[in-house]
């Protein structure tokens, strides 16, 4: 399995290059995005119960986010704005919140638009437009186990995210695209207590908001483009899907020092 996802990877790679190569003039105006994001909190102080032992904060399940791109005249800049939702959660998910956010932001481009790799740096502002507020209240009982668990959850109304990444073409105009960032929000606290099986001593959890966000999506510049190599590459994958073709059967090209020993051993086994 892990060979098959490494030769479909190689393959992607080798049609990128492929549709890429020699290609100077590389016309990008805009850009559609569209994928899913991840987001996982960071705790600033925790006090936990043995007895509520586990995960307090992970990655929570994927939200949607859909972004417009705007490349501007100088060649490595672009603007990029709208909309994703996050969610945070703890204590797998019994805890959670979700925003709703309005982004903007600008990214940075350091290679030429020609690669077919294109790493950028990113800063954007995330605009939460849902509510802020968030209270539950909750217990549970396991065996001869009970804890209570209250939670007030001030989701932030603005979020600083730099934010790293890379578009990876597959053909001329559409890409995937790997980003990772690290959401600072600004007046965001998350505070919950929990006690167990009556006790007195409570045990806390306090958060500021930041976030690790992770975003994967699927973009489509414009003018939309769709060349011959193009093509050719649609059709390699197409015979490798079918597994009428794998780029590990294909012959590599002989380097002058193995011709060089092949021209030399011919000449040995010759006398």
């Amino acid at each position: 399995m892990f060979r098959r996802i490494m030769t479909v990877t190689a393959a992607l790679a080798a049609c990128a290059a492929t549709a890429f190569a020699g290609d100077d003039d590389v016309s990008r105006r805009w850009a559609v995005i569209a994928g899913m994001n991840l987001s996982c909190p960071t705790t600033a102080s925790v006090e936990r119960s043995p007895r509520d032992a586990g995960n307090i904060a992970a990655f929570a399940s994927p939200q949607c986010n859909v972004m417009l791109e705007y490349y501007l005249p100088q060649q490595h800049f672009s603007l990029v704005g709208g909309y994703n939702a996050e969610t945070v959660q703890w204590f797998g998910s019994k805890v959670d919140a979700t925003m709703q956010n309005i982004v903007v932001g600008a990214r940075y481009y350091p290679l030429s638009k020609r690669f077919a790799l294109q790493p950028y740096a990113s800063l954007m502002t995330n605009i939460n437009v849902a509510g802020r507020y968030v209270r539950s209240s909750m217990s549970a009982w396991n065996g001869s186990d009970s804890y209570e668990r209250n939670s007030i959850i001030s989701l932030p109304r603005v979020s600083i995210a730099p934010a790293v990444g890379v578009d990876c073409y597959i053909f001329s105009s559409l890409a995937l695209e790997f980003q990772y960032g690290f959401p600072l929000a600004i007046d965001g606290k998350a505070h919950v207590a929990t006690t167990c099986n009556g006790n007195p001593d409570v045990y806390r959890l306090r958060s500021n908001m930041h976030r690790h966000n992770i975003q994967i999506g699927l973009k489509a510049t414009f003018p939309f483009r769709f060349t011959a190599a193009d093509g050719n590459s649609l059709f390699s994958l197409i015979e490798m899907a079918l597994g009428i073709y794998d780029p590990a059967d294909e012959k590599k090209q002989e380097t002058k020092k193995e011709r060089r020993r092949m021209k030399l051993n011919r000449v040995l086994d010759s006398y």
